[in-house]
């Protein structure tokens, strides 16, 4: 959707000569004019003839709340507007979404362009004070973008265009000269441009169905793509070739949807994508997905432990064999670990040692000297050391990279490499150990949404992460992607992501005011938490910067609310593993909201959780501590941790 100057003057004119009782008989001058955007928008119909226009339903309804903006002083007459000014685009109606997201509120960063366009206000209440929301104006144009279903019509030029251009995401001021081509894709709503400055586009979902349509046909007509063909494709699904009529099976021949004997071309079977996006609406959520170097080493160690085990059967990729395999390499061959390292220690024990930390890394220490320079106590080092790793194993198994399993020989709980952490694996070597974050996976997964475009620094992040390059996400990016909607989700929190957790509200919390939650030196370990928080479907952070909790992320919040925040690791895989184990053996008592377990059923547990005697005990021991589960029984907060890894899972 588009509205700049030229179009809202047009449904200013379109209303007085409707008033006049003219029938709207606006004739189309060239084919630059913008009524044939409109029509694509679903504002204006054709009248009588073909170059003559009038108001639909909700094109009348832009034009009466245009009018009220303009008397109510929101906004200045369309006349006086600069003729690239963007009233309405699909960054303005993600910023509006945004805002619904949060409350109706706007954050900081999106309210100037809100507020100048008349879609957001300032208000003040005694006990809020000054907030920043959405108004009516911005809900009722929110409104007329989802009920007004937009037209599909292309042309053998806006085709041959879409097939040459990237599909994104890339900057804008990238893309090649195009006339009013990318006015056209808009009303069609087959490319968006980010919040809030359209600075980076991308094909929306129709958008690339589109492309990917027009790259296989056969250009040989003057419109390419329109809802006649769909529609004629549709007819020879339900009712066969023979249901066409001979100027239909022409066409879809000539186009190469079908061939003569009415099968399914390459082309045809796109078209079909781009008719159940278009009548349907249908996108995917945005998922993304998140691995820290850490996390990388420790995938690399596993595959190196168990590559030693064909020639030593007694090595096994264990936890203390893990943290042995990190202790032995030389600390210049992993010098990106330094800033996963200065977290930790900034989370244990302040800023002051983070930057102590750079100076004793230039000394190349090994990692064992490292962590006892920094926690001399007794073996408080190798314990720290131990528990970083530890985390780094709870979090690769709760994207589904690896699997704790029981060694049968030695009854020992080993680690081993899933497929997609192999996937991984094969990545790091081409690509190099770098974090992948929840925002630059998002930079690619959110180009397959109706209007949706990342900001410029998911983008930035995205590049330099590798996960986009050219105007096209790269091989790693297409991997990331696969896995955020491949994987199976399993909760996991650290101590200090429980922290976080615990300070965000269901919605209306913007990222700066997370911020200010925490000491400033803080901010760096707060953004790696919701980073991981998003990619685990726990929360969302928007366009606007503000902070949303999930369906599974409430119930989770809910789970570990009384939880205190010393414990380490309070939500983990194993820990999910040993409440889905109980509640299979265990009867539900729906009026106390428990599951409760006979004593002799224990054995049986600890063999359906699949987890080694010793770790059971280890982990039970946490969850009772956390409350989820009683001496005999799963507590309610136990079955929502449970219920949350449904959603996940759906």
């Amino acid at each position: 959707m588009i509205i700049r100057k030229e179009h809202a003057l047009a449904l200013l004119s379109a209303k007085s000569e409707e008033e006049k009782g003219l029938s709207c008989q606006i004739r189309l001058k060239s084919e630059e004019d913008p009524y044939v955007e409109l029509e694509l928008q679903n504002l204006l119909e054709q009248g009588s003839s073909p170059v003559e226009y009038r108001l639909t339903y909700w094109g009348r309804n832009l034009v009466y709340l245009l009018e009220e903006m303009i008397k109510d002083g929101l906004i200045k007459h369309p006349s006086q507007w600069d003729d690239r000014f963007r009233w309405i685009g699909s960054e303005v109606i993600g910023m509006i979404e945004a805002s619904i997201k949060s409350g109706g509120l706007t954050g900081e960063e999106i309210f100037p362009y809100l507020k100048e366009r008349g879609f957001a206000e300032e208000k003040h209440e005694e006990k809020k004070g000054w907030y920043k929301e959405i108004n009516r104006y911005g809900k009722a144009v929110y409104e007329i973008y989802t009920k007004a279903k937009p037209r599909l019509i292309v042309s053998k030029e806006l085709a041959s265009f879409m097939a040459s251009m990237p599909t994104g995401p890339a900057e804008t001021k990238d893309l090649p000269e195009h006339g009013r081509f990318l006015l056209l894709m808009e009303s069609m709503r087959l490319i968006s441009f980010s919040v809030p400055k359209s600075d980076v586009y991308t094909l929306s979902g129709l958008g690339q169905a589109v492309k990917e349509t027009v790259q296989t046909l056969a250009p040989s007509l003057e419109t390419v793509i329109n809802e006649d063909y769909m529609y004629a494709m549709l007819k020879l699904l339900d009712s066969g070739l023979d249901a066409l009529t001979e100027q239909e099976k022409e066409l879809l021949q000539e186009l190469t949807f079908i061939d003569s004997d009415g099968n399914l071309l390459p082309a045809g079977e796109s078209l079909l994508e781009v008719y159940r996006l278009w009548s349907e609406r249908s996108y995917r959520p945005v998922k993304t997905f998140n691995l820290e170097t850490l996390d990388q080493e420790v995938l690399i160690g596993i595959q190196k432990v168990w590559e030693k085990n064909k020639t030593n059967p007694e090595v096994l990729p264990t936890e203390e064999e893990i943290v042995h395999y990190l202790m032995e390499k030389p600390l210049k061959e992993y010098k990106h670990l330094m800033g996963f390292y200065g977290r930790m220690i900034n989370q244990a024990m302040g800023y002051q040692k983070k930057e102590e930390l750079k100076k004793k890394w230039a000394e190349l220490f090994t990692v064992e000297q490292l962590f006892k320079h920094f926690y001399e106590k007794g073996n408080q080092w190798y314990e720290k050391l131990y528990d970083t790793v530890k985390e780094s194993l709870y979090s690769l198994e709760s994207f589904s990279l690896i699997k704790t399993e029981i060694e049968e020989k030695t009854g020992k709980t080993v680690y081993r490499l899933t497929d997609y952490g192999k996937k991984v694996i094969q990545d790091v070597e081409e690509k190099g150990i770098r974090d992948i974050t929840a925002t630059g996976v998002k930079a690619v997964t959110i180009t397959k949404t109706e209007f949706g475009a990342p900001n410029y620094n998911w983008y930035q992040e995205a590049l330099n992460q590798h996960l986009i390059g050219g105007g096209y996400p790269t091989k790693s990016g297409k991997l990331y992607e696969e896995l955020a909607y491949s994987i199976k989700r399993i909760p996991h929190l650290t101590r200090f992501e429980l922290m976080v957790l615990h300070r965000v509200p269901e919605y209306g919390m913007f990222l700066d005011e997370l911020f200010k939650q925490f000491d400033e030196t803080l901010k760096e370990e707060v953004e790696y938490a919701l980073n991981k928080l998003e990619a685990r479907g726990i929360l969302d952070v928007l366009p606007n910067n503000g902070l949303r909790l999930t369906e599974p992320g409430k119930l989770i919040k809910e789970a570990v609310s009384g939880v205190p925040e010393g414990i380490a690791n309070p939500v983990n895989p194993l820990i999910i593993r040993i409440l889905q184990a109980i509640k299979e053996v265990g009867n539900l008592y729906v009026k106390e909201s428990k599951v409760r377990i006979l004593p002799k059923n224990w054995e049986e547990a600890i063999k359906l959780s699949g987890i080694g005697r010793e770790t059971f005990e280890k982990e039970i021991a946490v969850a009772r501590i956390a409350g989820y589960i009683g001496k005999s029984s799963i507590h309610e907060s136990g079955l929502k941790l449970l219920k949350a890894v449904e959603l996940l899972a759906s």
